[in-house]
């Protein structure tokens, strides 16, 4: 594997990056993502002049207001990352002004090299090399890479989050808090951010699945997946202590507690039980829960059931009604049933789906 290949292939501007150092030449300035899709529009990126024009201003204008109004103001995940598979990476463009946004999935950004300025809602930062910074869902971000900068965004799906990362969201540290918090409340505006410095494993496995992305071998999206999942153990083995949580804080750590208590005794955990563990009554511990995600404890606590059930099913030779009794049901046919509700078929059926994946 050339990962020296690799790493030129992130150092040179790619087309459009081009066309916003030839306007970083004429004007000083960055060349905003809008301008540059109405010079793909235009069909001539070097027209510059084309820019000053009312079609150019009105056209930038619409998207811009399709972008910070209702829906559109979240970006989604079928949009930037591929059908198949659960992460994307990318680099960051240099010489080009993206527009502050939201998106429907974690985003991770990877300084490799020189400076990157993030804004997380109202606060700046200047991310240095070897920063990695998490991004929760929802969170409005703004991201300008310096002309010396070189890194990584890596765009993972909400939605397989949790199962992909399942022994890592159960560990009881910031990082699994940090998840089970962006997971289940609907107003958590945070950045999580470990600054490795100059570690030198770090580059080189963002590097390994940069390759992978670009060379697109068979099953390149599950060696992604599985540096990944070494990637994430990693940053809190080494870096735990430089931990910095931006945007909002947590506000309520009893409430993390609670979650994280629930991932690690799912099978029988109830309401009563956890009150009683952080000295709470049930009705008040309910309405907490209920108040800080939306969601009722019984259904958080059969969502963590579900994905576990997911998870053995996949990846053991354990029967359903072993899997059922493991996730904590006595009742198989409540378990098939509420199983079903969740992905859309049968445990058995899906053990066998997953099965075929695997061969």
């Amino acid at each position: 594997m050339d990962l020296f290949h690799t790493y030129d292939r992130l150092t040179a501007l790619d087309e459009d990056e081009q066309v916003g150092f030839a306007y970083y030449k004429k004007t000083g300035q960055y060349l905003r993502y809008t301008a540059l899709m109405y010079l793909e529009k235009h069909g001539d990126k070097a027209d510059f002049n084309a820019l000053e024009t009312d079609e150019a201003k009105a056209y930038e204008t619409r998207v811009l207001e399709r972008l910070h109004t209702g829906l559109a103001d979240v970006l989604p995940e079928q949009q930037f990352i591929p059908a198949g598979t659960n992460a994307e990476l990318q680099h960051l463009p240099r010489y080009l002004d993206i527009a502050p946004h939201r998106h429907d999935f974690f985003e991770l950004v990877c300084v490799l090299r020189g400076h990157c300025l993030h804004k997380v809602e109202h606060a700046a930062v200047t991310m240095q090399p070897g920063d990695v910074t998490i991004i929760a869902p929802n969170v409005r971000h703004y991201l300008r890479a310096e002309p010396d900068c070189m890194a990584l965004t890596i765009k993972i799906r909400t939605s397989t989050f949790d199962n992909a990362f399942s022994v890592l969201m159960r560990s009881g540290t910031l990082l699994s808090a940090f998840f089970a918090k962006t997971l289940y409340a609907r107003h958590y505006r945070s950045t999580l951010t470990f600054h490795c410095g100059n570690d030198a494993y770090l580059p080189e496995l963002l590097l390994y699945m940069f390759h992978q992305q670009l060379e697109k071998k068979r099953h390149y999206n599950y060696v992604i997946e599985g540096l990944l999942s070494a990637f994430f153990p990693y940053l809190v083995q080494n870096f735990e202590d430089r931990i910095e949580l931006s945007g909002e804080d947590a506000r309520d750590e009893r409430m993390i507690a609670v979650e994280n208590y629930l991932r690690q005794h799912y099978a029988d955990a109830t309401l009563q039980s956890t009150a009683e563990k952080f000295y709470l009554s049930p009705a008040y511990l309910s309405t907490q829960i209920k108040r800080q995600t939306g969601l009722t404890f019984s259904s958080i606590l059969r969502r963590i059931k579900m994905e576990h059930a997911a998870e053995l099913l996949k990846s053991t030779d354990m029967r359903v009604e072993q899997v059922c009794e493991h996730v904590g049901y006595a009742d198989p046919t409540q378990f098939i049933r509420t199983f079903k509700t969740f992905y859309g078929m049968t445990p058995l059926r899906y053990k066998k789906e997953a099965q075929k994946i695997d061969t």
